[in-house]
């Protein structure tokens, strides 16, 4: 699941259309995801109309929130909503931002192996003394996201079942763009 919906109010401009590497941010990760999943959902809200045409033509799922302004957490309980009604069998979910530049398709990979050879319902990201997403959350975390709202995000899920978690390190996660000096940095 690819969060796509915020505005990027403190950007000025939607982050999703930048260009990094000859491609919108937007079409980075899905080609990334898509690379790893034929189930790829893509959450959007602001500027859908303009963000939706440039997703690439892959098998990946464009789901609309019209409540995007409510916050990440809305928008993730809401994707997760949209993962159920197409297939209420699924096992987890791999939850990722449409701006975190120096996610791989390796690191997903590996994030994915690691969470499959493990007992653990969370495999998330460690970077910066901190943790998040990229983060693979195990169904029974499920009920836990579909009841975030507001701005509270994954983390929030991580912190509740911390004992049952494993963090793989990945400091490039840390990157993200979300104001213009970061966006002074990515140019």
């Amino acid at each position: 699941m690819i969060l796509a919906a915020g505005s990027s109010s403190r950007l000025g401009q939607p982050k999703q259309l930048l260009h990094y590497k000859g491609k919108t941010l937007i079409e980075n990760v899905v080609k990334t995801a898509s690379a790893l999943s034929d189930n790829v959902f893509v959450i959007l809200g602001s500027n859908h109309e303009q963000i939706a045409p440039v997703i690439p033509h892959t098998s990946a799922t464009i789901a609309y929130f019209e409540e995007w302004q409510q916050g990440m957490g809305s928008s993730i309980s809401f994707g997760i909503q949209q993962i159920l009604n197409k297939n209420r069998y699924t096992k987890d979910v791999l939850i990722l931002l449409c701006d975190q530049l120096h996610v791989t398709k390796q690191m997903l990979t590996e994030l994915i192996f690691f969470h499959e050879e493990s007992d653990h319902i969370i495999t998330a990201s460690g970077y910066d003394k901190s943790y998040g997403v990229p983060a693979i959350f195990n169904r029974k975390t499920f009920l836990d996201l579909l009841n975030l709202h507001g701005e509270q995000g994954a983390k929030k899920i991580i912190q509740k079942h911390f004992k049952n978690t494993q963090i793989i390190s990945y400091p490039e996660a840390q990157v993200d763009i979300d104001t213009p000096k970061d966006l002074a940095l990515l140019k």
